[in-house]
């Protein structure tokens, strides 16, 4: 009995310290001061359905402030303003980490909200661009070319990431108030992508 039990404790020792090390391997280790990954969005906004949205993601070690175990910064690519894409701060946001699993969440405030965003085309806008004046989906692109999306401040949301050595998946969901609509807007996306280097998305202006 104490034979089974010895050979029992030593494969469940082995069990968790492969466990361990797959974990380690999925993350930074001590040769990487950041990793990125080029991530796909697909999800809604308001009444809109999006796809083909891409953001990257950079995961790199905590900050010497803070307490949480990683720093994660997202923003749209290859254009941080993109429509349909978002801004996320880590450091903005409870976070939690379990093996390769990490999960952040903006708690709901309706006094301030955080320093993160997404950005997406409130139908108002649309109404203000000349596109009336067209018919069918000339004036829609007509509309979308010209308007400028509005950039929504977090007052709630959470962001779910399981990250792997090459490749990584999740979910994100914000929401926050839009001035042009007079009305909250909830932000939502599945997330996908691999492993990336040196990448650096540019700023869109537009006049």
């Amino acid at each position: 009995m104490k034979h089974c039990l010895h050979v029992t404790i030593i494969v469940m020792a082995g069990v968790l310290m492969a466990a361990a090390a797959f974990a380690d391997d999925t993350l930074l280790d001590t040769t990487d001061y950041s990793k990125q990954y080029i991530l796909q969005l697909s999800g809604t906004v308001m009444n809109e359905t999006f796809s083909g949205v891409q953001a990257l993601l950079t995961l790199m070690p905590p900050a010497p402030y803070s307490t949480h175990p990683y720093q994660i910064i997202i923003q749209g690519f290859p254009k941080k303003n993109s429509r349909n894409s978002f801004f996320w701060n880590g450091d903005n946001a409870e976070m939690t980490a379990i093996a390769n699993e990490i999960t952040c969440t903006i708690h709901e405030t309706y006094i301030k909200p955080v320093p993160m965003f997404f950005i997406f085309m409130s139908p108002e806008l649309l109404k203000h661009t000349g596109a009336l004046e067209l018919q069918g989906n000339e004036g829609k692109k007509f509309a979308e070319k010209n308007a400028l999306p509005t950039l929504i401040n977090a007052r709630a949301g959470s962001l779910k990431l399981n990250i792997y050595s090459n490749f990584i998946s999740g979910t994100i969901w914000m929401k926050g108030y839009d001035p042009v609509e007079h009305a909250f807007v909830q932000y939502s996306a599945n997330l996908y992508g691999r492993r990336s280097y040196n990448l650096h998305p540019k700023q869109e202006l537009k006049k």
